[in-house]
């Protein structure tokens, strides 16, 4: 029993410290682009079904098993969180609760079996099972957070094709029907964004503001909700949209600059803890090496130690 319980703390240990430096190995390799295989071709949709696997179906048929029982899990912070990472259908809501569910019921039972016999252990099941219960929504909460970033740094570009196409004498519609065609692959999400967004005002009859409006809120991301304000303007008044178009250009461009420029200036606090740790030690052993073994060896028969 004491070894289960001590293979159990080494794979809790293993499984906070990937949770920990996840953050740090996914911005190098969103940062450089490494990858081991090249990414696959497929098709992006804004509200796509999730990917056919055993396992993700098997996550899923828990999932409504658990939601048949405790269908008030579903809570408005979860589906937002689950929205604005392009998860959207039920049945991706149905795999992430039985994701949380397989999760917890596997923590739960290993604590259980490990702390047989020992009613102490027992007390840390149930704290075991919350965190285990709130630990996905980190991962989805980075899926979130990456997915807006790549909405941010695909919004300059789209909107100064946006611009072109707007001066070349095309409507509202067209500008994004014509867009999302042509930057399928180097803007996948405001790609499949402006797609949903003219299903939305052809199959399913929305106004052209409805539509815009439903497009900020899915993204949730303060930029595209302000482009797409000033569409709602620039389209109620029957102005120009090329003028407020490049006004939000202009302005997030400049945002992202000045994004970049705190992120520089922090690089040498940064470096500071790399220096001391890493840096320092190397530097200093050759230099004070020498002179703590000569000041040992004269205090040696002082202290006795030395002949």
């Amino acid at each position: 029993m004491e070894q289960i319980s001590a293979f159990l703390l080494f794979i809790t240990i293993i499984l906070v410290g990937l949770v920990l430096y996840r953050p740090f190995y996914e911005q190098y390799f969103l940062t450089y682009g490494v990858r081991i295989k090249a990414r696959k071709k497929e098709e992006l949709s804004a509200a796509a079904p999730p990917k056919e696997s055993a396992i993700l179906n098997a996550c899923k048929a828990v999932g409504d098993f658990t939601l048949g029982l405790f269908p008030q899990l579903v809570d408005e912070r979860t589906t937002q969180l689950l929205v604005h990472a392009g998860y959207r259908t039920q049945a991706h809501v149905a795999t992430y609760i039985g994701i949380k569910t397989i999760v917890v019921t596997v923590l739960g039972v290993s604590l259980l079996m490990s702390s047989a016999g020992n009613p102490l252990q027992l007390l840390a099941v149930v704290p075991g099972a919350l965190v285990a219960w709130i630990m996905p929504n980190f991962f989805l909460a980075q899926r979130v957070r990456r997915r807006q970033n790549a909405i941010v740094h695909e919004l300059p570009t789209v909107i100064d094709l946006l611009i072109v196409c707007a001066q070349a004498g095309l409507g509202l519609l067209m500008c994004f029907d014509k867009v999302s065609k042509e930057v399928g692959d180097s803007c996948p999400y405001l790609a499949a964004e402006f797609t949903q967004l003219l299903q939305d005002v052809k199959i399913f009859a929305k106004s052209v503001a409805t539509a815009l409006k439903d497009m900020g809120d899915r993204c949730g991301v303060e930029e595209l909700t302000g482009m797409a304000a000033a569409l709602i303007s620039a389209e109620a008044k029957g102005s120009d949209i090329s003028y407020p178009l490049r006004q939000q250009s202009e302005a997030l461009r400049d945002k992202l600059k000045r994004k970049k420029e705190e992120e520089a200036s922090k690089v040498p606090v940064k470096m500071v803890p790399v220096i001391m740790i890493f840096i320092m030690p190397l530097i200093m052993c050759p230099m004070l090496g020498p002179a703590v073994i000569t000041i040992m060896q004269a205090l040696g028969p002082v202290f006795g130690t030395g002949k």
